[in-house]
């Protein structure tokens, strides 16, 4: 983006939540704790067309990700524990 700055061009910035596409395996594309594909991509472009000028497009599953160090290091390590303990689960087929 920094690079850019100057240019006619307009970088947009992406951050992705899990998403159920194919990605990693066949596992992520029905894993529960994915967001759903088309799910994604129509908040994509509700942010897109509501804010042109963004130059970060973040999703609302996204954010807790994306600000997960700025609550501290206990809601940190605690969001860190709930996020791959449902991980295991999935991969284990208990949802």
């Amino acid at each position: 983006r920094f690079q850019l700055n100057e240019t006619a061009i307009q970088v947009m910035e992406l951050a992705p939540p899990y998403v159920q596409t194919h990605l990693t395996g066949e596992h992520q594309a029905s894993d529960p704790m994915a967001m759903p594909l088309d799910e994604f991509i129509a908040e994509v472009m509700d942010i897109i067309q509501t804010n042109p000028q963004a130059e970060e497009i973040l999703v609302q599953r996204v954010e807790m990700l994306r600000f997960a160090e700025s609550g501290g290091r206990e809601k940190y390590r605690k969001f860190y524990k709930e996020m791959n303990d449902g991980f295991t689960k999935a991969r284990a087929g208990v949802f």
